[in-house]
């Protein structure tokens, strides 16, 4: 079964919207002047309740404004979750994601605060994994044990550009599954590229330019799928 796609999923605010669907896109923060301070605080306590009573029908869940780190960690209980789409905030512990083993889909935009992938690790129904707006993480090597991943994109912050900086991306060799591979404003300090000619599989690549690289993009660009 593929993953559910939140596309044409109805957006809602209040969880008095909510009807039941298996597929909802969130936006209960960020919100204008219609809304009280206090009404804005009191709809992120709702939604945190909802979610800690234990799992929903929500199977594709996407939240489009800012995710609070007690909103997120309320998903702890929603182990039911295919696909998981958070736009950013200043969430940090992965080990909420745990429990979610049907997990299909996840994209973590705006992770600045996220300093340890190791929790993904045990995800091992997970093909796509976005992981974008890193800051603080030094070790991307726990990403190889999600062994399902085909579709994989790891970078900082595009709009700054924030870089993020990975001592090796030798872990990406022990991912053989791979098909998309993006990593953007990354850097590699070891200069040592050669682990995306050991992924067989590759049927998209883009990784950013670095002064030094070994091989040389325009090696890697002659023997891989590149793209851009």
């Amino acid at each position: 079964m593929a993953p559910e796609d939140v596309g044409s999923a109805r957006r809602i605010v209040e969880v008095s919207e909510y009807g039941g669907e298996g597929a909802v896109i969130i936006a209960a923060t960020q919100l204008g002047s219609g809304y009280t301070e206090r009404r804005k605080r009191q709809l992120v306590d709702e939604w945190v309740d909802f979610f800690a009573q234990g799992p929903s029908g929500i199977r594709a869940l996407q939240f489009t404004t800012r995710t609070p780190k007690r909103l997120f960690d309320a998903l702890r209980s929603q182990s039911q979750l295919v696909t998981l789409d958070i736009k950013w905030g200043d969430y940090h512990d992965l080990s909420t994601l745990a429990t979610m083993t049907d997990l299909r889909s996840l994209r973590l935009k705006g992770a600045s605060k996220v300093k340890d992938l190791a929790p993904l690790g045990v995800l091992q129904s997970v093909e796509t994994l976005h992981v974008e707006g890193l800051q603080g993480v030094v070790d991307a090597e726990p990403v190889a044990a999600m062994r399902s991943v085909t579709d994989l994109e790891l970078g900082g912050n595009w709009v700054t550009p924030k870089i993020v900086r990975l001592p090796s991306i030798a872990f990406l060799a022990r991912m053989p599954q791979l098909k998309r591979l993006l990593l953007h404003t990354l850097l590699v300090q070891d200069l040592d590229f050669s682990p995306l000619l050991d992924l067989p599989n590759l049927e998209w690549v883009r990784v950013m330019e670095t002064r030094g690289m070994k091989p040389s993009r325009d090696h890697l660009m002659s023997q891989l799928p590149w793209v851009g």
